[in-house]
């Protein structure tokens, strides 16, 4: 289903569809233009969601693919398609493996919540949704999310959370001129050298046990009129930050002013904290899944907090100990993404063995 944020192509409509012939209770949530779908069967106990996105990113020139990107082409060794890995293939599965269960045998309360607005702005997907519960009292006690987490093989890595991300749009001004006459120029990009190598050279933290070091890097430079003897008047810079919770938003921002300042820079300078670091806590629900991993695979699993971000930042709020699992990020958002059909048989197995599991440890 062509399902670019953010339309959900019909996703939602299947999705509910099915969940509704297994006695859950559905409801779409519309805030802007985006489509939400929160869907509970209720019964004592906790509450556990599975949650997930069926928004796609485009996907790029569709005659460099080898089968129509939306198509879900299957060779019999992988299902090719935008979303297949990043997730479309984490929901099937769990839908799959809620199939192999009689719900009325569950001693928790099990939940959907599906967006059609996580790879866009997110600006009203989950995190208008679970405002919402809570502005409802609703209690989460657990989430799974099925964003692509593996690296070798399924359930070799989960996530139990992630880094923070900032983004920062940089304009530099100078003086537009003849490239012959240096004396009567002020080349913004020649000013630009000394703060481009102490941003990327600086080591800005070390990580630590769960989270890599942060990261920076450049993603676009844009300067000049097009000729070779005229120099701009200005440059356009963007980068970004991938950072740990060993730093925050307002230290990033106070060292790039810093190092601008002391460059002697004219700039213009745009900061967006588009994602706050987050760690859940460890508990009952991480066991389960690493036993179930563990039972399944017969290997165990590595605890993670690398990754870009996901909507589990969202989650955060409500107190609930989250856990992502999904397929292989390898081929996500590139041209033919693909996943293998095995691996998707063994993330439905972990799925129902996580279900099972939980049942088990939340029994009274």
């Amino acid at each position: 289903m062509k399902s670019i944020t953010p339309d959900d192509g019909g996703c939602l409509d299947y999705i509910s569809s099915f969940l509704a012939k297994k006695g859950f209770k559905n409801e779409i949530l519309t805030f802007g233009e985006v489509k939400n779908l929160w869907s509970i069967h209720k019964a004592d106990g906790p509450l556990l969601i599975f949650l997930g996105h069926v928004d796609v990113v485009p996907s790029g020139p569709e005659e460099k693919w080898s089968h129509d990107p939306f198509s879900g082409f299957d060779d019999g060794e992988y299902i090719y398609g935008r979303g297949t890995g990043d997730m479309k293939g984490g929901i099937g599965c769990f839908m799959s493996a809620l199939d192999r269960l009689n719900l009325e045998d569950l001693n928790y309360s099990l939940a959907f919540l599906i967006t059609s607005d996580e790879e866009g702005p997110s600006k009203d997907g989950t995190v208008k949704v679970v405002d919402e519960l809570i502005k409802r009292g609703e209690k989460v006690d657990y989430c799974l999310i099925g964003e692509p987490s593996t690296i070798r093989k399924v359930g070799d890595n989960i996530r139990v959370g992630r880094r923070g991300s900032v983004n920062v749009e940089l304009e530099i001004t100078g003086k537009q001129g003849h490239a012959a006459y240096p004396e009567k120029v002020d080349n913004p990009i020649h000013r630009i050298s000394s703060f481009l190598e102490k941003i990327t050279k600086k080591v800005w933290d070390e990580g630590n046990d769960h989270f890599p070091p942060t990261s920076l890097q450049v993603t676009n430079i844009n300067g000049g009129v097009g000729a070779h003897n005229v120099t701009p008047d200005n440059l356009l810079i963007k980068f970004n930050l991938r950072y740990s919770p060993q730093l925050s938003f307002e230290k990033i921002k106070s060292e790039i002013l810093e190092f601008l300042d002391s460059d002697g820079i004219n700039y213009k300078v745009d900061f967006d904290s588009n994602a706050e670091p987050y760690y859940s806590k460890l508990g009952i629900f991480t066991e389960v899944v690493k036993r179930s991993i563990k039972e399944q695979c017969e290997f165990d699993t590595t605890l993670s907090c690398s990754g870009g971000t996901s909507d589990g930042r969202f989650m955060n709020k409500t107190g609930a100990e989250i856990v992502e699992l999904g397929p292989k990020f390898e081929s996500i958002h590139k041209i033919d993404e693909k996943v293998e059909k095995i691996e998707l048989e063994r993330l439905t197995n972990i799925y129902h063995q996580i279900l099972i599991n939980l049942n088990d440890a939340t029994k009274r």
